[in-house]
């Protein structure tokens, strides 16, 4: 499966270190929506080791219904020994959603806590958007 770049893996790896031992939180930064970050599973059986599931997304009200804007979901799997080996934390796009859109996609397949298939074109193109994504969440003072 395909990581996300390293820069993008230590932003995330930030954004993980901010939740502590909670299974959500919010993130705000004037000006922008507000980052909604969940724990969604855990125990997820990888081949690179048991992983987590988490979601990031930007939510807005349309007509009284939350709508993502976008939601990514990202496939964790943290072997690291030392806080900034980063090269042991494997991060990898698993879902994007956008509702202005009406786009939903997997690239990869879960199924009773396990990895079952993954399709890399997908992948691909879900780690070009991640990187940009987690590099202007950065920028934009979500993780400081």
């Amino acid at each position: 499966m395909k990581k996300i770049s390293q820069q993008a893996t230590q932003i995330f790896s930030q954004i993980i270190d901010k939740m502590g031992n909670r299974s959500h939180m919010k993130l705000e930064s004037s000006g922008y929506m507000p980052l909604t970050v969940e724990l969604l599973s855990q125990f997820i059986t990888t081949a690179a080791g048991q992983g987590r599931l988490y979601s990031l997304c930007h939510y807005y009200k349309l007509n009284g219904d939350l709508m993502r804007d976008p939601e990514m979901c990202f496939l964790v799997v943290d072997n690291r020994t030392e806080p900034n080996d980063f090269k042991q934390l494997h991060i990898c796009p698993q879902m994007y959603q956008d509702d202005n859109f009406s786009k939903y996609e997997e690239s990869i397949e879960l199924e009773n806590n396990a990895v079952m298939a993954f399709w890399p074109e997908i992948q691909h193109k879900h780690c070009v958007f991640a990187n940009y994504w987690l590099n202007n969440l950065q920028q934009q003072g979500f993780i400081s």
